[in-house]
């Protein structure tokens, strides 16, 4: 009887509350921790200059006539080059999950509805009476 009387009788706090209690002390810690050293305090600004540098220097415009033999060569930007070997390995699964994903949704998903909606709507035979057959 005395072994069941030990048992029952509550020695300690409750684990819950020993669990929570870590996990506020471990916050605590970890926020004293992250804190880090203080930020160096701010020195005074830049002293103004003595003396303004003055106004720039004017802008000299030359008139350039176009060539005789017509306006200039207007040049098209080329094409990016293509990616590298090793970035179109790393991208081609994502682009195969992309297609698989779209098309794979489209026609599991979104074709099987269109074609009920269609079949509601106009019936088996899609609105087209059936003709008779053509006797010889």
């Amino acid at each position: 009887m005395q072994r069941l009387e030990h048992r029952c009788r509550p020695s300690s706090p409750p684990r819950s509350t020993a669990v929570v209690a870590v996990l506020l002390a471990g916050a605590l810690m970890a926020r004293v921790a992250s804190a880090g050293p203080p930020p160096p305090p701010r020195s005074a600004p830049p002293p103004a200059p003595a003396a303004s540098p003055g106004p720039p220097p004017p802008v000299t415009v030359v008139a350039v006539r176009p060539p005789p033999w017509g306006p200039s060569v207007v040049v098209v930007p080329r094409d990016p080059p293509p990616l590298p070997i090793a970035l179109r390995v790393i991208y081609a699964p994502f682009y195969a999950a992309g297609l698989i994903l779209r098309y794979g949704l489209y026609y599991t998903i979104v074709a099987p509805l269109e074609v009920l909606g269609r079949t509601l709507s106009y019936g088996v035979e899609g609105g087209v009476e059936r003709q008779p057959p053509v006797e010889p």
